[in-house]
């Protein structure tokens, strides 16, 4: 098999042809409609060829005050606009940062192409740096699922919450039964048959409330074992086009691996001087909380820094509700280092506590993990 050098390979030698696309004026029932007939879960929004936005499945399902008859440009979001000549390391770190699954690709500011998160993963078995680790290195392990009995809306709350667009589906013993993706999700809640007329507010109560994902989900789910290679799970992901593969071990759902997953092994390979640091899942409207939690988070990995080069820490965060103002934060975050990847949780009704106690679990693990390789290194050494 050919290696692929990486670091040196530009957008316009993987890119795609330009796909769907939007224009400025079409309301969101076209948009949808559109999506629908070919199968994509994401548009670029163009005015003339000039790309402007973007519009999701997830940007859909979030904006619950939106009507079918709105113009496609009140709900789009910015896209990062890629240039032909930019390096894949860095686009894949503008992709991952914006949280899309793709973006157009520009020349003299016009629409020429369109870069994928599958584009990149395409490459992934030909780099020598990647494509022989194994799934249980890079997977993201006690995975979130859902039940045959819960129900979809309880599926679509849990897939906004996470960022993902596939949920694994287990019974009452872990074992995996199912899937149900955001594309079932959209049949349930966006039915053109069952809908009103165009003005129908998107996202709201009007869709079936008591369907349940066993009605609708995909009983072959399609799985690898943790001692796969990332060759192998990638090919899995390519011919099913997945965007998340699960994980199992005795027939038991151990973890799942996502595009998104393989994206952060793709910019961990970019030269940088410090961390890449994301987080993901909060909407909070004070800028000055994510100043706290990157110091925060900064100073934890200049320390981790003196045992071990960080390369990527991604931190999420689910918020549950309670009465009056108290939330409560459920944090997980990975690390990605040159050697090893790290997994830590915690629970606190303070953000910044959890934050605290989330990075001193990961250090400790860290250290611990360091201390181990000098033991063992010690070991070996003859005696004098």
């Amino acid at each position: 098999m050919k290696t692929i050098a990486i670091d040196k390979l530009l957008v316009k030698d993987i890119m795609s042809s330009p796909v769907m696309t939007a224009n400025k004026g079409e309301t969101v029932s076209e948009v949808l409609s559109k999506m629908r007939k070919a199968k994509v879960r994401e548009i670029p929004v163009l005015d003339g060829d000039k790309p402007i936005g973007l519009v999701s499945h997830k940007v859909l399902l979030s904006r619950r005050n939106v009507t079918l008859s709105a113009k496609v440009e009140h709900i789009m979001i910015p896209a990062p606009k890629l240039e032909e000549d930019m390096t894949v390391l860095h686009a894949a770190e503008e992709m991952l940062s914006s949280g899309v699954r793709g973006a157009p690709v520009v020349r003299n500011h016009k629409m020429v192409g369109f870069l994928s998160r599958t584009d990149i993963v395409k490459m992934l078995p030909n780099v020598d740096e990647l494509r022989q680790k194994r799934v249980s290195d890079i997977m993201s392990r006690n995975p979130h699922a859902v039940t045959e009995e819960e129900s979809v809306r309880k599926a679509q709350v849990v897939m906004m919450g996470l960022g993902e667009m596939t949920l694994p589906v287990v019974d009452k013993a872990d074992r995996l039964i199912g899937a149900i993706g955001m594309t079932e999700v959209m049949e349930v809640i966006w039915n053109p048959k069952a809908s009103k007329p165009p003005n129908e507010i998107m996202g709201s109560d009007r869709g079936p409330v008591d369907v349940r994902v066993g009605g609708v989900m995909n009983s072959s789910p399609t799985y690898v074992a943790p001692t796969d290679t990332l060759e192998k799970a990638v090919s899995v992901i390519l011919a099913k086009k997945l965007s998340t593969l699960f994980v199992t071990e005795g027939g038991k759902l151990v973890g799942v691996l996502s595009q998104v997953d393989l994206m952060e092994q793709v910019i961990s390979l970019l030269p940088r001087e410090g961390v890449y640091v994301q987080i993901t899942g909060l909407e909070v409207g004070d800028p000055e909380v994510y100043d706290v939690l990157y110091e925060i988070i900064g100073k934890s990995m200049k320390r981790i820094d003196r045992i071990l080069p960080p390369r990527v820490f991604s931190m999420h965060a689910s918020v549950y509700h309670h009465e009056g103002l108290k939330s409560k934060y459920s944090l997980s975050a990975r690390l990605t280092t040159a050697k090893n990847m790290y997994y830590v949780k915690t629970v606190d009704w303070d953000l910044y506590k959890a934050t605290d106690s989330l990075l001193d679990t990961l250090e400790n693990n860290v250290k611990r993990d360091h201390e181990k390789q000098l033991d063992l290194v010690k070991k070996r050494k003859p005696n004098l």
